[in-house]
Formats: C-alpha cells, structure tokens, sequence
C-alpha cells in the first residue's frame, strides 16, 4: 500500500498547508523566529547531511526533501525532491555517508550523492512492524556505534503479539544483529542522543480515554541497557492501568521510570539537545515539540518547550521556548495554526522546527536584540 493518507495523516494535518505568521508566536526575548522553508508537504522528521543541507521526511506525501541554502541567507533557495513514492517515510539519518530513510515496514539505506542531492542503490536491510492497528512512525537514530528504530503500539492500549512494537529496537547499521533493546514504551515518535550520558533519550505518548489529565506523556532516558517501561501496564511512577488493575502490580515492580512526566495529550514527537553557541544560556537544555492535543476538552500542545537539566542529566522543570500556535484561552473546537513535529540544531546553533500542518520549516536564532 502507497501514500494513503495515513489516518487523516496523523490526525489532522495539512490542511491546504495555509501560510502561517510568524508575528503570531511568542519566544522569550532575544530570539527571533522566521520561515526556513515554505513546502505543500506535511514536513516531519529533520536532519543535515554531511554536506550541511536540511533534509525533511514528508510521510503523508511518501516522499524525502532536501531544501538547500546556498547563500547561507537562513532561508531554502529551492526544494528538491531527493524520493518519492515510499510508504510512509519518517525516520532519517546519515551514517558513513549512506542515507538511511524508515519507512512503515522496512528501511533502506541509500547511497548519498552531495553534489547532485541525489539518493540511488536503495538496499533493504532491516524489517520494521507493518501498519496494521495505529501508529505508523518509524523513527530512525545512530549513536554508539548502533542504529536505533522506534515503532509505536498497534492499538490504544493492549497486549502486542510482536514484541518490535511498542518497542525501541538496535542493530548494526547493515540491520545485523537486531534486538529489542527498550520496550514498554507506547509511542517514542521521537530519538535523541544524550553526549553527557552517552545514552538514547525518547519521547513517549501515552494512552488515549483516561481523561484530560491521565496518563502523562513522558520523556524517557533509554540507559545502557534499555529495559522495560512499563506500557500497557501501568504508566508515570509505577500507576496501574485500570485496563490491567489486577495484574499490572506484578509486572511494574521492576520497570524504569520516566525522566520527565509532561502534561496529558500533549503529544510531545521530536525532541533535541541543545549544544550549540548561539543560545548561551541554553546549554545542555532539552528541547521537545508538542504536536498537541486532539481528543482533550482544553486544547494543550502546540508549542516548543524547554526542559532545564542540571549538568545535561538531570530535571530541573519544563518551561515554554515557543507558544502561539493555539492562541491562549482556547476552548474545545479551536483549531491551531500550526504543529510542531521535528527538531534539529544547525551547525551555527541555530533551531530547526518542522510544522506538518504548514508544509513550514521554522529558523529560531538568537541575537540578544
């Protein structure tokens, strides 16, 4: 199955990808936000390749962008379609040179031509869960010498017959040696790596009908070793599921708790730490994207916030870094402006964001001023 439209693509973007003002969203002072790139495509997952150019994922049209800037004026001169025609493409990554794309059931490695921007020789090397039930993100992440896949859950909340979902899986970067390696972990549409804890750090969605509040989404710190997080379980600090009340005891003793409990239905997808010099008083900050809300009676999401971590390791709060998508006071109904999925910091510190209902890349730079 080809470019379906995957499930009103992922609840409710591009709505005619309308333009989106920028004027209309709030950074603390300093900072300033602008269009990187003005696409008709449901933008999703970000990277650079080795020659420094944007690369973008756009699941929903089953194709891979890059959106080069040549002049170096903070703006894409021109989008070239690097791939077409895949199923559902997601996660992106470079390794050794070779372009890596997930898509819904598999991924491929791509040689990489710099100069023409242009991928050729795809080769299968791993399978990844089929569509079937939900959740059709696959979210790619080199680190450690490994390469990492997350798929999330077939359904809301259950039992899965294939242990690769709900599910971080590592394997060699030939797809050698695959092994779920973090489980228990519901939807981790976003990967990062953590160089001060030399370990994958994801971010989790939780369960759907258990009211506006409950269960928190989540962000996790996957360890050396991965482990067990404890969905469908329980969920936060060891909280049963009331789905499972009766057995989930027994299997929560001993899952690892989350690093960060985030607000309920936020949706937090894309997620990047920041060690770059143009932010200055950002260093080793976290910074996640909240998709948003859609089955919550208050709209909550729809902002980039920051997570202040005390030596790069440990919490310290979650404050908002960009709001204005969903204009404050919005009730039941309200329709945002904008989503944002992706993350990514460029080689001059500047921030990346993806919006998949704007077809928009957003530059966030900062000059005191």
């Amino acid at each position: 199955m080809r470019n379906t439209g995957w499930l009103l693509f992922l609840l409710f973007p591009v709505a005619g990808c309308a333009q989106m003002d920028t004027g209309k969203l709030h950074l603390p002072p300093g900072f300033h936000i602008s269009i990187f790139a003005d696409t008709e495509q449901s933008l999703r997952m970000l990277t650079f390749s080795p020659g420094g150019v944007l690369m973008a994922t756009a699941t929903s049209q089953g194709t891979v962008l890059a959106l080069p800037d040549s002049r170096h004026a903070g703006r894409a001169d021109r989008v070239v379609t690097v791939l077409s025609d895949l199923n559902g493409p997601h996660g992106i990554a470079f390794h050794n040179g070779a372009l890596y794309i997930a898509e819904v059931s598999r991924i491929v490695r791509y040689d990489w031509d710099e100069a023409h921007l242009r991928a050729s020789n795809p080769r299968h090397i791993a399978d990844l869960p089929s569509s079937g039930g939900g959740h059709i993100t696959r979210t790619l992440l080199f680190a450690n010498g490994k390469l990492y896949a997350s798929a999330g859950s077939s359904c809301n909340v259950c039992v899965e017959s294939d242990p690769r979902r709900a599910a971080v899986t590592e394997m060699n970067d030939d797809g050698s040696g695959a092994r779920i390696f973090a489980h228990g972990i519901r939807n981790a549409v976003g990967l990062a790596y953590n160089p001060k804890t030399q370990t994958v750090w994801a971010t989790d969605n939780g369960r759907d009908w258990l009211g506006d509040d409950l269960p928190p989404d989540e962000i996790l710190d996957l360890g050396k070793n991965g482990g067990d997080f404890g969905w469908p379980w329980c969920y936060g600090d060891r909280v049963p599921d009331t789905k499972f009340s009766k057995a989930a005891p027994a299997h929560c003793t001993n899952i690892v708790l989350p690093k960060v409990n985030l607000q309920a239905h936020s949706a937090p997808l894309g997620l990047a730490f920041y060690n770059g010099s143009m932010f200055p008083k950002y260093q080793g900050s976290l910074f996640v994207a909240f998709h948003g809300s859609w089955n919550r009676s208050v709209p909550t999401g729809y902002k980039v916030v920051r997570v202040k971590l005390k030596d790069q390791t440990q919490p310290e709060g979650v404050e908002d870094f960009i709001t204005g998508w969903m204009p404050a006071g919005a009730t039941k109904g309200s329709k945002p402006s904008g989503r944002p999925v992706g993350i990514v910091i460029g080689a001059d510190g500047s921030m990346y964001i993806s919006d998949d209902a704007n077809g928009a890349i957003y530059r966030v730079t900062y000059t005191g001023k």
